[in-house]
């Protein structure tokens, strides 16, 4: 299967942006969102995931269309938090950084909240 891409076409060339850049813009401005709740490891995913751990990490989807871009996310909001807050907080932190740094319109940004998970602690990682 073929990369998905966004052409954008202009005087001085062409400029070719891959989806999971887009998707990688998406995640790192919704994990900047006060509330978001992060795994403890530091990784997004991956070993913790895989040993029973919980990934807490925004699961993010792209639909290109031409030179617009929708994405939907699903996130877990830290307990404490107004949910709807965080979820709106979301949608423009990832609608801003997509527009500004990939230079592509966003055409909309769903946000579902998959889980309110307890409040990370640095005291419990230092433990």
């Amino acid at each position: 299967m073929a990369d998905k891409r966004v052409e954008i076409v202009d005087e001085d060339g062409q400029i070719s942006i891959a989806e999971d850049v887009i998707a990688s813009i998406a995640r790192i401005a919704a994990e900047r969102v006060d509330g978001i709740a992060h795994s403890s490891g530091g990784s997004s995913g991956g070993l913790r995931s895989i040993f029973g751990g919980e990934d807490l990490a925004p699961n993010i989807k792209t639909e290109l269309t031409g030179e617009q871009v929708r994405v939907e996310l699903r996130i877990a909001v830290e307990y404490g938090y107004p949910v709807h807050e965080v979820a709106q907080g979301v949608q423009t932190n990832v609608q801003r950084d997509i527009e500004s740094l990939a230079g592509i319109q966003v055409s909309g940004i769903d946000v579902y909240v998959k889980k309110v998970a307890a409040p990370h602690t640095h005291d419990t990682e230092e433990a």
